[in-house]
This record gives structure tokens, sequence and C-alpha cells, in this order.
């Protein structure tokens, strides 16, 4: 699917799949394997690459949920926010730079795509395409790593909140809400599923709902998903493409605060940076 028809299916079936060339599929596949590397290590190796809040860098399993604190979701994760290697804490240690450069070379493809979808979706609201909120300093890749479980899901029904999450797996177990029931997500290793979050549907009006989501659980040995979640300017008020009466004006309050529900904490107005060593 084309960019320009991604965005046609965001607005007319609130998801859309876009598939990836040849050489951004070769960044995602060397993500894979450099993901596995690093969650393979020692936990006490991977908790020196956290921030004291979990908002930088690895994420201990159980430390995110996705309705309630008593049902955490079943996965590790790694957040790198603003293609900045920095906000890792001792960034340029071994246990992490092949991690990290991976990570880099990934959010360039994820970035591209995300960049195109909201100049459209600007230019469909009768907005200059550089009238698209700047994203790319406010954002961040996640990597979850699911451990296996006997929970049937192993993350709950939710919307991710953002602006645009671009999701890809490499097993299966997602599933979306489509008229009105769960389905399956078919597996590929070259195609990203865009999906929508509430600050989109603000940002439209209402027009562009959250797509909702679980994940299920289909007994694998591991699992590994890449996600680009993209937000507007936290520091500073956004406005929306299109406002309409009862729907919110200041997109960046929104964006802030919506990780609560996830059990994490106000996302920061700028990313922070962390010392090497």
């Amino acid at each position: 699917m084309t960019l320009n028809a991604a965005t046609a299916a965001l607005l007319t079936h609130a998801y859309a799949g876009i598939d990836l060339p040849a050489d951004a599929t070769k960044a995602l596949h060397a993500l894979h394997a450099a993901a596995a590397a690093f969650f393979t290590q020692d936990e006490k190796v991977k908790r020196v690459h956290g921030s004291d809040d979990f908002t930088y860098g690895f994420r201990p399993y159980g430390r995110q949920y996705s309705i309630s604190p008593d049902r955490p979701d079943m996965n590790e994760s790694f957040t790198y926010w603003a293609d900045n290697p920095a906000t890792v804490p001792h960034h340029d240690a071994p246990t992490v730079t092949p991690f990290l450069r991976a990570l880099g070379d990934y959010w360039t493809v994820a970035a591209a795509i995300t960049g195109n979808v909201l100049a459209e979706l600007a230019a469909h609201y009768g907005h200059q395409p550089h009238a698209a909120p700047p994203f790319r300093d406010y954002s961040y890749l996640e990597i979850n790593w699911y451990h296996p479980s006997d929970r049937d899901l192993l993350q709950d029904r939710h919307e991710d909140g953002h602006l645009l999450t671009l999701a890809v797996s490499d097993g299966p177990g997602l599933e979306i809400e489509t008229g009105g029931r769960m389905n399956p997500v078919p597996v590929h290793d070259n195609r990203l599923l865009a999906m929508p979050g509430s600050l989109l549907t603000a940002m439209t009006g209402g027009d562009i709902p959250p797509l909702y989501h679980q994940v299920r659980n289909h007994r694998l040995p591991r699992r590994l998903t890449v996600l680009f979640l993209a937000n507007p300017p936290l520091d500073r008020p956004v406005p929306p493409f299109v406002h309409r009466e009862g729907q919110p004006i200041d997109i960046a309050h929104l964006a802030r605060t919506s990780g609560a529900m996830f059990g994490l904490p106000e996302a920061p107005a700028r990313p922070a940076t962390h010392t090497s060593g």
C-alpha cells in the first residue's frame, strides 16, 4: 500500500498497512537481531540502561500495564527517544551500543513514513504540509520483548494514546478491533500496521477514531514487537488540524498525560539526556 493509500485508509478504516522497501526491511531485520542480543543479557546488565522513572531505555517486566496494575503487560521493553542515544543511561557501553545503532537506523525509516502521513493529513484538512506537528524530538521507538505466560492475553485491549503507532511483530498475536470484534493481524516481515491513537482522534476532530488492539498468547518461546510512537510537541500548545465543538484544543496537554493510563509518568516536555560511562 502506498503512503497516499495508507493515509486514505486511516481516514476510511482507522488503520492501514504500509509495505517497506528492501532497504527499510533490512534495517528492521538488523534491529530484530540487535534487540534479541540485548534482551537475552543478564537482568542486571539491562537495568543499567534504564532510567529510574522507566521513561528512557530499559523497562523491566511488570512495570507497564494496559488496563490495570494487577494485569501487567507480559513483556520487557526498551524506549529510544528522539533518535538520541544520550537519552539512554550509560549509552556508550558495549552492552547497548549495537542496539542503539540499529535503533537509529530504523528510526530513519519510521520517522520518514510518519512525517509523510502527517503531512498528507494536514493537506487533507486544508493546511500546508509543513503545518503538520513536528514530531521527531518528542517521539520514540519502543521494543517489546515478550515472556512466556499462561494468560490468554499478553496485553489487554487498549489504544496507545499517541498520534500514530507504526507496529510490526515477528510472530502472531496482535489483534485489532474492527466491526465490533477483535481480529488477528497477519504477520509480515516487511509490512507495518499504522494504528491511530486518541491524539490523532483529537487532531482530526473525531474523524479518525483510535484503534483498539490487544495481544493474544500463542505460547511462543519468545516474541518481539517494534513500535514507533509518534507524539506532537510536548513543550508548547499544539492546535488540531480541525476544531469541532466539544473537542480538545491543546493536543500537547493530552500527549503529556496519556501515559498515566498505562502506569507511566507524565511525558517529558523535552527528552532528557544521561551521562555515559
